[in-house]
């Protein structure tokens, strides 16, 4: 597992670091990781049992982590060569993967936020205990930080989610278009 994820972070994530890095989504999740960790016990959300926020976060990230693995199955198996062969093909920039590469990255990388959020919240459980509130007053700095790490973390994955359907809505459009013109060239 560990050898997957190095070369995962070697070959996937290394490349983009920077188009990932510098995404408005990143700037959100970083200012609500410190609004929370200095406002949140304040914010009615932070009433809720710690077990509550983690049924949620499980129950969304589920959703959205089925939707990526099937995105991924399906990009995989796209039914037209020449379609993957033109997504090979394109580049978005000189310094970057290809485009097929890079729509399955959206989907695993997005996936694999889901996964971070929802173990980070299962860590919270265990050391905070199901029963206990997410924040209150009394919370020292780095449970603070660590809730507000989840919070962000969450709302980036929100983000990206939304910013995957849209992919995979334009590159169904794509294709679309690509399997018209191949069939009116026949």
């Amino acid at each position: 597992m560990i050898g997957a994820m190095r070369q995962y972070s070697r070959e996937e994530i290394l490349p983009r670091w920077r188009r990932i890095i510098w995404q408005p989504q990143v700037a959100f999740a970083v200012a609500l990781v410190w609004l929370t960790s200095f406002y949140g016990a304040q914010l009615p959300a932070a009433g809720l049992k710690m077990s509550e926020l983690t049924t949620i976060l499980l129950t969304y990230s589920a959703i959205a982590f089925g939707f990526c693995i099937a995105g991924m199955a399906l990009v995989l198996t796209l039914p037209s060569e020449h379609f993957v062969s033109l997504l090979m093909k394109h580049r978005l920039g000189r310094n970057t993967q290809n485009s097929y590469s890079d729509l399955l990255f959206v989907f695993s990388w997005t996936a694999i936020v889901h996964w971070l959020a929802v173990l980070m919240s299962i860590i919270a459980v265990c050391v905070r205990g199901g029963d206990r509130t997410v924040l209150n007053v009394d919370d020292g700095v780095g449970w603070s930080y660590f809730v507000g790490a989840i919070v962000g973390l969450s709302l980036y994955g929100l983000i990206q989610f939304l910013l995957t359907v849209i992919t995979l809505s334009e590159v169904g459009r794509l294709y679309m278009k690509k399997t018209s013109e191949t069939s009116r060239e026949r």
